[in-house]
């Protein structure tokens, strides 16, 4: 009875760990880099602004382009760290779109959304080989 119990715990606390960690693990994030100088298409963006005015992210629907600039001679980038939800409200692409230009610097980079899925994103400030995001703004939200 009690080897019962053990397994059964032990297979739900499996089932839980697989329920939530497949929606994360189920994408591949993407990593790009904002190189483009202007967008091929125009319109009003949506911006997020860094705590620490450190840098600033826009998007802009008309087109899926992102706007990233760095506004601090730190030695950091600006990264604007981005997430894509379809219409059911599970996370189907996320990634970040890094700007390594230097301070002064902005950038844009094209991405292909979905129409009509739901787009997060924000502005934090990045150590340039990757390995972590600090002084992130709040999320912003808008239909892609």
């Amino acid at each position: 009875m009690r080897k019962r119990r053990i397994a059964t715990v032990v297979a739900a606390a499996i089932g839980a760990f697989t329920l939530f960690s497949t929606q994360a693990s189920a994408i591949t994030w993407e990593k790009d880099f904002a190189t483009g100088l202007a967008p091929s298409s125009s319109g009003s963006a949506v911006w997020s602004f860094s705590p620490q005015e450190d840098g600033n992210a826009a998007f802009q629907k008309n087109g899926d382009w992102f706007f990233v600039s760095d506004n601090r001679a730190d030695g950091f980038s600006t990264v604007a760290e981005w997430r894509l939800y379809n219409t059911s409200g599970t996370l189907v692409r996320g990634g970040n779109v890094w700007m390594n230009l230097g301070a002064g610097e902005s950038r844009w980079k094209n991405k292909d959304f979905t129409e009509g899925y739901k787009l997060q994103f924000r502005v934090c400030r990045g150590h340039s080989d990757g390995t972590f995001l600090e002084h992130c703004g709040s999320w912003v939200s808008i239909a892609a």
